[in-house]
């Protein structure tokens, strides 16, 4: 087994470092595909529930080893951890049990909320990390294609971070540093950025598509607003980019919105409607004008 070096000076040429995955999901099976790619890993040992999912994965590995069971991985420099949030301390125990760990031995989890301390207790037993790809992972064919290039966050133990780090340029990621502290609210901002952008859209399609829009006229007047608006938002901060009737504080087209939409549809509407106000330089006296609308009696 090859020795992970430590220290701040981690070569950039060492013999390849072997990795076993436990958990064959998409962030992990991209990831292992990408690091293998990279000629400095081998991915070399697999362990799945699913073994519809390991065989998936070995038809882009065919070297790997299908194993039944923790105890048949064979030892490795790196454990990569790809179950669900709610199964990795469950994992964690298990992999404790794992009789050739060393101090050496690096963990990793892909966790966005969750920190590397979760892994291990014991400092002695093993090193702890954690890397997060900034990343929408639907297809892990169109991740292996589109996922080089952006962010990934990285926390973990101090002697850990150097190896963190040349796993994320191996997988040709832009890694940046997190507090292992305040992972769950950094989280929780992605979260809003990537799952509440979907739900808006899915929110603002089904209004046109209660009217008489077809289908394909409603996604396409909805992704084009979106996208045109996340093209400003590269250029310019949200309070420059917003548009629209609360940025101007017209009260009259807000009440028409809000006599239009459902009881249903009221409740998102108002959250929203309250939270832009806060990208506003209306008079205190105007902002109270619209939260008046937005509570009104649905």
């Amino acid at each position: 087994m090859t020795t992970i070096q430590s220290n701040q000076n981690l070569p950039t040429k060492i013999n390849k470092l072997n990795l076993n995955i436990i958990g064959v999901g998409k962030v992990s099976s991209a990831m292992g595909i990408l690091w293998q790619q990279s000629n400095h890993i081998n991915v070399q040992a697999i362990f799945n529930r699913s073994m519809s999912a390991s065989i998936d994965l070995q038809q882009h590995l065919p070297h790997i080893k299908i194993c039944t069971n923790l105890h048949e991985m064979p030892p490795a420099d790196i454990i990569v951890i790809g179950v669900s949030d709610q199964i990795i301390p469950l994992m964690a125990e298990q992999i404790k049990q794992i009789d050739w760990i060393k101090p050496e031995t690096l963990l990793i989890h892909f966790s966005g909320s969750l920190s590397s301390k979760i892994l291990i207790n014991d400092e002695q037993k093993a090193l702890t990390g954690s890397i997060h790809p900034v990343f929408a992972f639907s297809h892990i064919d169109t991740a292996i294609k589109t996922l080089p290039g952006n962010l990934c966050a990285l926390e973990g133990d101090e002697q850990a971070i150097p190896v963190l780090q040349k796993l994320a340029q191996w997988a040709r990621l832009q890694p940046f540093p997190i507090n292992a502290d305040q992972k769950a609210r950094y989280h929780a901002a992605l979260s809003i950025s990537a799952n509440f952008l979907v739900t808006l859209n899915d929110y603002a399609r089904k209004i046109l598509t209660s009217l008489a829009i077809p289908q394909d006229l409603a996604d396409k007047l909805v992704n084009q607003l979106m996208q045109q608006n996340l093209n400003q938002l590269q250029q310019y901060a949200p309070v420059e980019a917003l548009t629209g009737p609360i940025k101007r504080g017209d009260t009259d087209t807000i009440m028409r919105h809000w006599e239009a939409l459902s009881d249903e549809e009221h409740s998102l509407y108002r959250a929203l409607a309250w939270q832009t106000l806060s990208l506003t330089s209306l008079s205190e006296e105007k902002r109270e004008q619209i939260k008046s609308i937005a509570t009104a009696k649905d």
